[in-house]
Formats: C-alpha cells, structure tokens, sequence
C-alpha cells in the first residue's frame, strides 16, 4: 500500500490542510513482452522459461515476439 497525501484548500475560511489516504499498488510492472520488473528490487523476472532463455541466452523461440 501507499500513502498518498492531498493538499486541500478550502476557499472560504483559508484553511489549509492534508487529506491522507491509502491506495494498492503493484510491485511490479512489465518491462516489455514477456519481462517484467520489481519496483522494490528492480530485479527483471520471465513469464516463461523460454522468454528467460531468450533474453539470457538468445536462445530464439516460436512463440510471439520471442523470434
């Protein structure tokens, strides 16, 4: 979870102050086809072992993307 912090401003009495509110986000993100990244270690993951191969060892696949 993440903290998220809004400034509010209310115009007719001049206050000043900040909402704070808890949101889900993801740990991870994809990178490009068939990898994805760990926004906590930056460590790059597979979705398959052949899309590791590919990216590793340049091992060429017929799957999409991965020729």
């Amino acid at each position: 979870m993440v903290e998220v912090k809004t400034e509010v401003y209310n115009p007719y009495t001049g206050d000043e102050s900040v909402d704070i509110s808890w949101e889900w986000e993801d740990t991870y993100e994809d990178v490009d086809l068939h990898r994805y990244k760990c926004k906590q270690c930056g460590e790059i993951k597979y979705y398959s072992g052949v899309a590791k191969d590919f990216y590793t060892k340049g091992i060429k696949s017929p799957i999409k993307g991965l020729h």
